[in-house]
């Protein structure tokens, strides 16, 4: 299966989609019932550092070289740093603000790291693809209609979360360039994500600890969402354009919309039903 996986990155990346929708899907359930965040985040990367861990058990390893184990290391401290930074960023930014401009941004400033320094070579499809795909998020965007005096602060912090993402994905495409280390990569990245969560949010076990039972519980369906996302992302970045792949999952927000929908009886409007249409025909223009 994970060799039919690596050798077509449009089915990939589509998946890889999917499963990072479905997570963000499951960060919904979490604000539904109100648990802490921080705890959530914590407990999510210490169960991906178990699979990992027995991931390496049945696969086996190879070993990294220093470069390798540092980039891992910086890797998983940007996972947990981007998760905090995002929290943080939602309580000033409405939702749809935040993901769609972090993004276009994201979007953007990968589209064109792929040109200059992977010598991506964009199509002409690929291209209508992309435009079409700016326009379906942009169609997201939802202005705040209650003054926020630490609105800038919230702006600042999407830059950061952008900021953020964009080195994640560029390191990703550098440590993808050798599919065997892929395993020790992801052990490596879950475990010091882990480790930076726990300074940051150890007290919050404490604090909560009537919630734990259902936050793993719920965190055990995220991880292995998460652990295939990641399995997954290395593969297509070694075969396929970081910016052209990376616009594909950038529709993830949709996932938990249609969800929100279907399980919330959240109202989908006009803008979002025409952005979802864009999204099917930009599909088009990238297979």
């Amino acid at each position: 299966m994970l060799e039919f996986l690596s050798q077509n990155w449009f089915v990939s990346t589509l998946l890889t989609t999917l499963f990072i929708g479905l997570v963000a899907f499951v960060n919904k359930i979490f604000a539904e019932r109100k648990y802490n965040q921080y705890l959530a985040v914590l407990v999510l990367y210490g169960i991906l550092t178990i699979i990992s861990g027995f991931y390496i058990l049945i696969i086996g390893w190879d070993v990294l070289n220093f470069s390798g184990i540092v980039w891992s290391i910086l890797f998983g401290i940007e996972m947990s740093l981007y998760s905090l930074v995002m929290l943080q960023a939602l309580k000033y930014l409405p939702t749809s603000t935040y993901f769609v401009n972090v993004r276009l941004l994201s979007s953007f400033t990968l589209l064109f790291i792929g040109i200059v320094f992977f010598k991506d070579i964009i199509s002409i499809s690929e291209w209508i693809g992309f435009v079409l795909g700016v326009i379906a998020i942009v169609l997201l965007f939802e202005k705040d209609k209650k003054s926020n005096k630490n609105y800038k602060k919230g702006v600042l912090l999407l830059l950061v979360g952008a900021g953020l993402l964009i080195f994640g994905h560029t390191v990703v495409k550098v440590l993808s360039s050798q599919v065997s280390i892929i395993p020790t990569v992801l052990f490596i990245s879950f475990f010091s994500a882990f480790l930076f969560s726990s300074i940051i949010g150890y007290k919050t076990i404490a604090r909560n600890k009537k919630d734990l039972p259902g936050v793993i519980g719920i965190n055990l369906i995220q991880a292995v969402l998460f652990f295939l996302y990641f399995l997954l992302l290395f593969r297509i970045y070694n075969i396929g354009d970081l910016g052209i792949s990376y616009k594909i999952q950038s529709y993830s927000p949709f996932i938990p919309i249609i969800l929100s929908a279907i399980v919330y009886k959240e109202k989908i409007s006009t803008k979002k039903k025409i952005a979802l249409i864009l999204v099917a025909i930009s599909l088009w223009f990238f297979k």
